[in-house]
């Protein structure tokens, strides 16, 4: 059963013609909205850095785990840049690791609205060792020919978004140049290829009281290859301090998440329970992040719903 399995990872990550994601999946997004957007380089009035770690699966010998390190920052001119790191083990014998630059630039549309186109560019190593795989059959015709590989791979991601103090929507589109990998362990040479993701993202928050709001977003997802993907989300904030939510994603998972901010410090948890049959291997899945927010004062809105509210110099609320 894990032969079959580790080789169902690999045949869906890597094989363009497969129905499959090739871009990690994060359930907090609307935590840190430059993961999934870089068109939000460079549109807060903070430079908030950030690093997350998200466990699939969890309790299942070689499920996958991702860790992710990012930050942005305004420049003037209404220039944005940022860059992300990340390493991504999708089950033990396959893996990538990268570095995304991203450049961004914004225009203020009026009193309340703004754009901001971005653009990262991609580097990544993508690693294949067969040696870690644990079969039951070693004369199994799908081992034949494969062999321990590694190869530097080049892409980027495209974003746009509109924004106000209580909405943002947008898409992003990873993967643009859908540059091939260039493995051959799949016994077809040059078959493997990034497949090019569409993403689109929007959130409006309203504000019930002084110390109370809402927050409703989603996140929708495909490949020309893959079925839609949608995560619809809610998030309550209260007191200036602590956050709880819930999410929905289609055919997937019901997740829960909570956490805080303390001063310039913030830390979210979410927790998410597989609905499908998959739930008999493993029903759980545990993401968390952690970041702080550098305050500076550029960017168009003093609060917008990208992130955390600055209210002063030693107070932050979400």
């Amino acid at each position: 059963m894990k032969r079959i399995i580790t080789l169902a990872i690999f045949a869906l990550t890597f094989a363009g013609v497969a129905n499959a994601q090739q871009v990690s999946r994060r359930t907090q997004w609307a935590i840190n909205t430059f993961m999934v957007n870089p068109a939000v380089a460079g549109t807060q009035t903070y430079s908030p850095v950030f690093a997350s770690y998200r466990q699939q699966w969890a309790g299942f010998k070689g499920a996958p785990t991702t860790i992710m390190a990012s930050g942005h920052t305004a420049l003037p001119h209404h220039l944005g840049i940022g860059g992300i790191f990340y390493s991504d083990n999708t089950g033990g014998a396959i893996s990538e690791n990268g570095a995304e630059l991203t450049g961004a630039y914004n225009i203020d549309l009026n009193n309340y609205d703004a754009v901001s186109f971005g653009l990262s560019l991609n580097a990544s190593q993508y690693s294949f060792d067969n040696s870690k795989l644990v079969v039951l059959d070693e004369s199994d015709v799908a081992l034949n020919g494969m062999q321990p590989e590694t190869n530097m791979n080049f892409d980027a991601t495209f974003g746009f978004m509109i924004y106000g103090e209580q909405y943002y929507a947008g898409f992003s589109i990873p993967q643009l140049f859908q540059t091939k990998l260039r493995l051959s362990s799949d016994g077809i040479p040059g078959n493997n290829v990034n497949v090019r993701h569409f993403q689109f993202m929007g959130a409006y928050r309203h504000y019930l009281s002084n110390i109370l709001d809402i927050q409703g977003s989603a996140f929708l997802r495909f490949t020309s290859v893959t079925p839609v993907q949608i995560d619809l989300n809610a998030r309550m904030n209260y007191n200036d301090a602590v956050w709880a939510g819930l999410t929905y994603r289609h055919n997937d998972a019901i997740a829960v998440m909570f956490g805080g901010i303390f001063k310039s410090f913030t830390l979210g948890y979410s927790y998410d329970i597989t609905t499908t049959n998959a739930r008999r291997f493993s029903p759980h899945t545990h993401e968390i992040v952690l970041g702080y927010y550098i305050e500076h004062s550029k960017g168009k809105f003093k609060a917008n719903t990208l992130g955390p509210r600055r209210l002063s110099k030693s107070k932050i609320i979400n």
